[in-house]
């Protein structure tokens, strides 16, 4: 054998093998026209064929060692198939060479014959398949009777002409036998071809091409030496020229043999991943073995029948009773090694049982009615309380068993079973030795013989103690879950995985007047208010679908046929192991309560509405009286001070000091009735009034205030402008007080669905969460306005970020259809 360490390279190995294999062959030519008599030829050719040989067995060997199972046994045949090929030229080498002769013909050909043998059982390893689990006794069997019908007919047919002179027949018989054992491999090797895969398939047809070559070179050769010189000295001037020249059959297959292993051991990775379960039925193979194996003794008596030496004949007689003989003890052995493989199947399948029923506490049982015994195996502890596997007693041991309550039910059930000759199903209760009780399920069949009488019944039962128990406490739950749901003050309700709501508590049916019944699945839609219906169903859908906590209100029917407003708060349920069980809700009348609220917004709403009337009136008595009055009050002090000699300096002063403070009442006065009430909003429009408070406010508190206005219509509703004037107000005046912002941006646009009025600073801004617990009346202000004709305000800010304030409102909106917009 070779070492590893003898293998070249993959690289080398693939992309050099072919060059050395054609120097090889052109040597072997040349020397073959060079030497056309002698030794020497034999010498060089058998030389050739020991060295290729070794190094084939020593490739596959390795191939082996880095391989499993049928692979391993693949490779390891060949080995053994290619060293044993090695002897022959071994035998050449000794006898030309040192004694000058050629080896005996029957000492030559057994080596030659048998690794044919070990290479049809290496393909016959299939290595592309994987073999199921199981004991190799009829692959090992049908080996062994392919072994033996080979030998068989290798001594049958050649052995004989030892004591005869006819050495060319002899010759011609091995031939015949030769090539029909190198047919037979070219067979298996072509149907493995037709049912493999790459890259098995690959490894097939180069043993295929190797082996033909081979086939062909050895009949040609074989044929030559019995024709020309059967007998002679195949080393002296009668050695024929053209042995040189037909080794080259054999120097080209066994080339091709090691490069065969050295593709082998390159992809053996790919080779081992593409390895399949092997699915066939190997009952034929079994079955093709023994019928060659009774061929042999019929080839033999008819041969008997043909003209032949008295040796001869004698000896095929000797040989087709020692074929008999071995055939009888071949036959032996098969139902041997059938019956141990069936005994241990059947005690595996035993083992197995008896494993299962003791994991699984579960018991079988057979009763044979005509003695009356029966027999239980699994786990008896668990049931009986008997400390063993297996039990036989009588039919009465069973029923002392049985809880007294459960034996008539239980007798009837396996008679009415064996009456109607249905299989048993039933469940009682069975009572252990230590007097606990156990819930027993149990399952059998009865068998009746052929005059219809009843013969015996087997069966398996299970033990449901745990889940009789465990439906015993999911019950206890459910009656105490049922007791405080009914007893709760809300409309409880629950749901399954498929939407369909299964439970409803008494307070819900008290509510809408409905029987149970009808409100299941989804009957309880009948008693929400049709407005509201689809966007009820739409996000309680929604929410299942996501698994998500979900609050919807909506209108529902009460028993007096009067609608009441519900908010329903529903959240999914979930086992331990986190599987989805449904949803569960309760639902709460907040009618009063929306009652109120409805209350509070007329209320609040009337409150602005007169808010706004007053600040209308008050801006007018400022500005038509007091104003008026304050001019007046400027025009006489005006006089006054002309009066006043300009020798008074003193006096002129201070009346020209009462003359300021009275301008400066006048404008501010001015200012509060223009805050209170914005001529220019009711005249020229929404954009140039918050333009022109922009500017205000701008140059009265020394911070810039930047305007713009995109594609606003001037023909806004009366209430919408005033609104937004309002919420431009109270956000320009936060920013003044609270701020501390240089700067400031107000923006009015105008969009597809609205309006939009939105207020930008860059100032200390603030946490609208924490805001909102304690609001000023100013952003409550807002909100309530812009809630009023329909819109909507939104605060973004956050500390040392600024503020931004965005007012939202329907383009065609008017505050009468917003309200009631808002209320439903």
């Amino acid at each position: 054998m070779l070492d590893a360490s003898f293998t070249p390279k993959p690289g080398f190995r693939l992309s050099s093998w072919p060059t050395v294999a054609a120097f090889l062959l052109l040597t072997q030519a040349t020397l073959s026209l060079a030497l056309k008599q002698g030794g020497g030829l034999i010498a060089f050719c058998e030389f050739a064929y020991l060295f290729l040989l070794l190094l084939a067995s020593g490739i596959a060997a390795l191939n082996a060692v880095h391989n499993r199972q049928t692979i391993r046994l693949f490779w390891s045949f060949l080995a053994v198939a290619f060293g044993l090929w090695a002897l022959v030229p071994c035998a050449w080498l000794y006898n030309v060479l040192l004694l000058g002769k050629i080896p005996a013909f029957l000492f030559d050909t057994p080596p030659l014959f048998l690794h044919i043998v070990l290479m049809i059982a290496a393909v016959a390893a299939r290595p592309h398949l994987k073999l199921p689990a199981q004991r190799p006794y009829r692959t090992t069997l049908n080996f062994l009777m392919l072994l033996f019908f080979l030998v068989i007919a290798y001594t049958y047919f050649l052995f004989p002409y030892e004591y005869t002179s006819r050495a060319s027949i002899m010759i011609l018989h091995f031939e015949a036998i030769y090539f029909a054992e190198n047919l037979l491999l070219l067979v298996v090797l072509g149907t493995l071809i037709h049912r493999s895969q790459p890259p098995w398939k690959s490894i097939y047809w180069h043993l295929f091409g190797a082996s033909a070559l081979y086939t062909v070179g050895s009949m040609v050769a074989n044929i030559i030496w019995a024709l020309k010189d059967p007998s002679g000295d195949l080393t002296g001037q009668s050695f024929p020229a053209a042995r040189g020249l037909l080794g080259m059959f054999f120097t080209a297959s066994i080339s091709w043999f090691v490069w065969i292993g050295l593709q082998g051991r390159r992809h053996a990775a790919e080779l081992t991943q593409t390895v399949q379960m092997d699915t066939s039925d190997r009952r034929q193979s079994s079955l093709f073995a023994m019928v060659a194996v009774v061929a042999i003794p019929v080839a033999g008596i008819v041969d008997l029948l043909r003209n032949e030496p008295s040796t001869a004949r004698s000896i095929r007689l000797l040989i087709v009773f020692v074929a008999l003989v071995l055939l009888a003890f071949a036959a032996f052995i098969r139902d041997y090694l059938s019956n141990r493989e069936f005994a241990a199947d059947v005690g595996l399948a035993n083992e197995r049982l008896r494993l299962a029923m003791e994991s699984g506490k579960s018991v079988g049982w057979d009763w044979d009615f005509k003695t009356g015994e029966g027999s239980w195996f699994g786990d008896l502890s668990t049931f009986f309380g008997i400390q063993s596997t297996t039990y036989t007693g009588q039919e009465e041991e069973f029923y002392r068993f049985v809880h007294p309550d459960d034996r008539e039910q239980f007798a009837k059930g396996v008679k009415d079973s064996i009456r109607r000759h249905e299989p048993y199903a039933g469940e009682f209760r069975l009572v252990c030795s230590d007097g606990t009780q156990r819930h027993v399920a149990a399952t059998g069949k009865c068998y009746h013989s052929s005059d219809g009488q009843p013969a015996r019944m087997s069966g398996v039962a299970v033990d449901i103690t745990d889940r009789k128990r465990a439906e015993q406490e999911l019950q206890e739950s459910e009656e105490r879950f049922r007791l405080v749901a009914n007893k709760a003050p809300v409309l409880i309700w629950m749901s399954g995985t498929d939407k369909l709501c299964t439970f409803f508590n008494q307070c819900w049916l008290d509510f809408t007047g409905q029987s149970m019944a009808h409100e299941l699945g989804e009957g309880w839609a009948s008693g929400v208010h049709p407005e509201d219906l689809a966007a009820c169903l739409r996000r309680y859908s929604d929410a299942f679908d996501a698994r998500v906590d979900f609050e919807i209100e909506y209108r529902m029917r009460r028993f007096d046929g009067k609608y009441r407003w519900m908010v329903d708060l529903g959240v999914p349920r979930f086992e331990a192991d986190g599987t989805f069980r449904g949803y569960i809700g309760s639902c709460v009348d907040v009618t009063d309560r929306k009652l109120s609220e409805q209350s509070l917004e007329e209320l609040s709403g009337r409150l602005i509405t007169a808010q706004e009337e007053e600040r209308t009136r008050i801006a007018r008595e400022l500005h038509d009286d007091f104003s008026q009055r304050l001019a007046l009050q400027g025009i006489g002090l005006a006089q006054l001070w002309k009066k006043v000699p300009e020798s008074e300096r003193e006096e002129r002063a201070k009346v020209q000091d009462l003359l300021k403070r009275n301008q400066e009442i006048s404008s501010d006065m001015h200012s509060l009735s223009h805050r209170l009430h914005s001529s220019k909003l009711e005249h020229v429009g929404l954009a140039p009034a918050l333009m022109g408070l922009c500017e205000e406010l701008s140059s009265k508190f020394q911070i810039h205030i930047e305007f713009t206005e995109r594609g606003v219509s001037s023909k806004i509703p009366k209430d919408v402008a005033l609104c937004l004037f309002r919420v431009a107000q109270e956000s320009l005046g936060n920013v003044v007080k609270h701020s501390r912002a240089k700067q400031a941006q107000v923006e009015l646009s105008c969009t597809s669905d609205g309006i939009r009025l939105r207020t930008v600073d860059a100032g200390v801004g603030f946490d609208p969460d924490v805001r909102s617990a304690r609001a000023g009346i100013g952003l409550v202000s807002m909100r309530e306005r812009l809630r009023i004709v329909g819109g909507g305000l939104s605060i973004r800010s956050s500390p040392m970020r600024g503020t931004e304030i965005l007012a939202v409102m329907p383009l065609s909106a008017d505050a009468k259809e917003a309200n009631v917009t808002s209320n439903n």
